[in-house]
């Protein structure tokens, strides 16, 4: 049942059903009013009512603050995802209820930010909306009827090409590295570019995981959640050795990821190269390549679980390529 009630010159209905929490909704006219009552309860009667009042009441910048305080906080990549939840809730999309985001305000957003970042990444912040709605729905139970980055469509990456680092530019780092605070360093580019770690392992690795005298480490905490064990170069080796011992065990006093890109950001600097700390990886599997390593010999050192995935990180030089081709078989 209705009630229409006027109050400080405008009419505010409340629609009361068993089984159903109470509607309202204020209005200007009386005319208005009576429409929206006859149409709601038309709706609620026949079972075809939505109810958007919580969608109605949270923002995209509070749905993501939630998701970031419930969910991102358990990532191991947390700190990576925490940091584009900070910068997505800058954004003007985010002043919009859940409510009112539509496949429309969701493309905008998307075709302005493809003016200053590549699609990946704007590819990657669509992603990002998603996830934070499907937890709107599914976790938060906040109805909706649909999810509008469905219909948004992912721009088209081109095709993945990683950063190898250059011998000239690898020797740059590590005399740049010696100069860094960071004592740590240049162990971490040896790790990165001799053994295939990614910085989430270096951070994470135990000195007691370390096997010395047999020049191999066992990586427990892995990106895939998959110990694996590791060979290590004469080089680490001799370059962990030289390393104080850390008083919570682990092999580096490195205390956060933010703290390791801060170094790498400011190494890069001196050595005037712009490559990534991951273009380690890409130049280990490189390296291995061209030394005679089989795919199944890198994937194993490098923890890639798919070979297609490796495929795309392994660059062979065309000088090497050109060898091989001089390499003609013996004939008898």
């Amino acid at each position: 049942m209705a009630t229409i009630i006027k109050r400080n010159g405008k009419w505010q209905v409340k629609i009361r059903k068993n089984n159903f929490k109470q509607l309202s909704k204020t209005f200007i006219t009386k005319d208005n009013a009576i429409k929206w009552a006859r149409d709601t309860e038309g709706k609620v009667e026949k079972g075809l009512f939505e109810d958007l009042s919580q969608a109605n009441s949270i923002t995209l910048r509070e749905l993501l603050q939630q998701y970031k305080s419930d969910e991102t906080s358990k990532k191991k990549g947390a700190y990576s995802e925490g940091t584009k939840i900070d910068k997505l809730c800058r954004q003007d999309i985010v002043k919009c209820t859940l409510a009112k985001i539509t496949p429309l305000k969701i493309k905008t957003f998307r075709d302005e930010w493809l003016k200053t970042h590549n699609p990946s990444t704007v590819n990657k912040y669509l992603t990002l909306i998603n996830i934070a709605i499907k937890y709107a729905r599914d976790l938060l139970g906040i109805y909706l009827p649909n999810n509008p980055c469905d219909y948004v469509k992912r721009l088209k990456e081109p095709e993945f090409e990683g950063q190898v680092i250059e011998q000239h530019e690898e020797e740059l780092l590590l005399k740049h590295s010696e100069k860094s605070k960071a004592s740590w360093l240049k162990l971490a580019i040896m790790l990165g570019i001799d053994c295939g770690m990614r910085r989430g392992e270096i951070l994470s690795i135990q000195r007691s995981d370390v096997s010395f005298n047999k020049s191999t480490a066992i990586l427990r905490d892995t990106k895939n959640g998959t110990s694996r064990a590791i060979g290590l170069s004469p080089r680490v080796i001799e370059e962990m050795e030289k390393l104080p011992v850390v008083l919570d065990g682990k092999l580096i006093n490195c205390r956060s990821e933010e703290q390791f890109k801060f170094y790498w950001k400011q190494l890069k600097r001196w050595a005037n190269i712009n490559k990534t700390f991951h273009s380690t990886r890409h130049t280990f599997a490189s390296r291995m390549a061209m030394k005679g390593w089989t795919i199944t010999e890198i994937a194993q050192q490098g923890g890639w679980k798919e070979l297609k995935v490796l495929k795309r990180y392994t660059h062979l030089k065309a000088e090497y390529l050109a060898d091989k081709l001089k390499q003609r078989p013996n004939r008898d």
